[in-house]
């Protein structure tokens, strides 16, 4: 995923390293997180390990809570985002920092559905008890900035969906091909359309998210 820019804006929440926080986090089963460190004008972070801060594997993580602790000043709003980094003997690897969604004057608190258990990346590292830091980034936007961002989050998030299911079905399509159509052609059963939507529709019912993780049949 590409990784987010934050553009820089003067900051209208105030913070004080000796005064009350201003945001928090839940994670179920965890002590309440409170030290998000101001990392620029209008950006904050927490940063979490794994194992250490997290006791569970990361893609056991299906939701988490984040919420203010001041209100937000009119027509300002904060995007949350995360982002892993895994680190394997002296090499690392991290992702972007990708949209969790937001919180608003009227919305001041959320639950947000990670996504962990399906994210390709979180479920090599967690299946390979990989060390982790995981960072909740909270970036103060104007609501207009929020809601295109939303916008547009929702848009790739609709064309990736699309993208998993197209090519499970094109995998699909090639476990019936012998290959003797020549190159560039399939030759398939006239009913592997119903075949393929029967087998998808009963992987969908016990995991809606089967197609999201791997690339196999």
């Amino acid at each position: 995923m590409e990784r987010v820019h934050f553009p820089a804006q003067q900051l209208a929440l105030t913070s004080s390293s000796q005064g009350p926080p201003l945001f928090g986090v839940v994670i179920s089963g965890l002590p309440v997180r409170t030290d998000f460190v101001q990392v620029d004008s209008n950006k904050y972070a927490c940063r979490l390990t794994c194992p250490g801060d997290i006791t569970i594997p990361l893609t056991s993580v299906t939701e988490l809570v984040i919420f203010l602790f001041q209100p937000l000043p009119p027509q300002q709003g904060i995007l949350c985002y995360w982002q892993m980094v895994a680190t394997t003997g002296q090499q690392q690897e991290a992702t972007g920092f990708e949209l969790l969604g937001s919180l608003t004057p009227n919305n001041p608190s959320k639950i947000f559905h990670t996504g962990w258990g399906e994210h390709e990346q979180m479920v090599q590292v967690s299946s390979s008890n990989t060390p982790v830091i995981l960072t909740l980034g909270l970036s103060v936007e104007p609501m207009d900035t929020i809601q295109n961002v939303q916008q547009n989050s929702r848009e790739s998030h609709r064309l990736f969906v699309a993208q998993k299911i197209a090519a499970d079905l094109y995998r699909f399509l090639q476990s019936f091909d012998t290959g003797s159509a020549g190159s560039g052609q399939m030759v398939v059963p006239k009913n592997v359309f119903d075949l393929w939507y029967q087998r998808f529709e009963s992987r969908l019912k016990r995991n809606p998210n089967f197609f999201l993780k791997s690339e196999e049949n």
